[in-house]
């Protein structure tokens, strides 16, 4: 068990690894301002991007922007084009020109990330979802977060692929309607709520029973990290879980820079 801990201590505070001339030439050889979308323009420097291929091992098609940074500058969360994103194996197996990829905030960071995979190791989704269902309030919140997200990630596509998207069942429903990390957040109403809930509105709860999921606490991280870093521009709830989640890293890894 302290063999264990030793080791899961070492990963989690050693630096982040530098980056090899080989890997900074070959970043020249990349489109410096846009994404594999002529139209959709890309705010990345070319020492970002170095990063981010040292986090990843590539760098993502459908990237944007740096939306969150760790204290030491280095890239925490991107913001990606919501189409044709993920790596070589998920484009392999995708279908179609154009890939739906729901992720509008994407975790990065492989040092925070060991930390929350811990917390997630140790039963946290489940402990967060159910200190959601113990309170209302937080839940509606919670509710109007992924739609305010789902919100944010359609109206950051052109017309043309909002078009092609709504070609498909699908493609609409993990684009246009999912929440944080894909979760159908509409399932947390009980089945008398959604007959009676409107697109624009977040229905009462009135203490009927509720299922919250929450599914992956990078991907609420990242959402919570990117929102608080362009505050004045978000015009729907905080994430509560990447809120918790920021305290549970404040409180159990001390010494990590977050």
């Amino acid at each position: 068990m302290m063999l264990r801990y030793l080791l899961f201590s070492f990963l989690l505070y050693r630096d982040e690894p530098s980056l090899s001339s080989q890997r900074r030439w070959s970043l020249n050889l990349m489109h410096e301002d846009c994404t594999t979308f002529p139209n959709i323009p890309a705010n990345v420097s070319q020492d970002d991007k170095a990063m981010i291929i040292d986090q990843l091992g590539y760098l993502p098609s459908n990237l944007v922007s740096v939306s969150a940074r760790r204290g030491t500058g280095s890239p925490l969360a991107l913001m990606t084009y919501s189409l044709n994103g993920g790596g070589a194996r998920r484009k392999r197996k995708a279908l179609g020109k154009l890939t739906p990829f729901p992720t509008l905030y994407w975790f990065c960071c492989p040092t925070v990330g060991k930390a929350i995979s811990e917390l997630e190791r140790e039963g946290f989704v489940g402990i967060l979802e159910s200190r959601l269902s113990e309170n209302s309030a937080v839940l509606n919140d919670f509710i109007e977060c992924h739609r305010g997200y789902a919100r944010e990630r359609w109206n950051s596509l052109l017309s043309e692929h909002q078009n092609y998207i709504l070609q498909s069942e699908r493609m609409t429903r993990m684009v246009r309607d999912s929440g944080i990390a894909g979760t159908d957040y509409q399932s947390f109403f009980s089945p008398q709520i959604i007959t009676t809930a409107t697109d624009s509105e977040v229905a009462s709860l009135n203490g009927l029973p509720i299922k919250a999921s929450i599914k992956c606490l990078h991907a609420h991280y990242a959402h919570y990290r990117s929102q608080i870093e362009q505050y004045e521009d978000c015009d729907y709830p905080l994430n509560i879980i990447g809120y918790w989640t920021h305290e549970l890293l404040k409180e159990r890894y001390k010494e990590l820079i977050l």
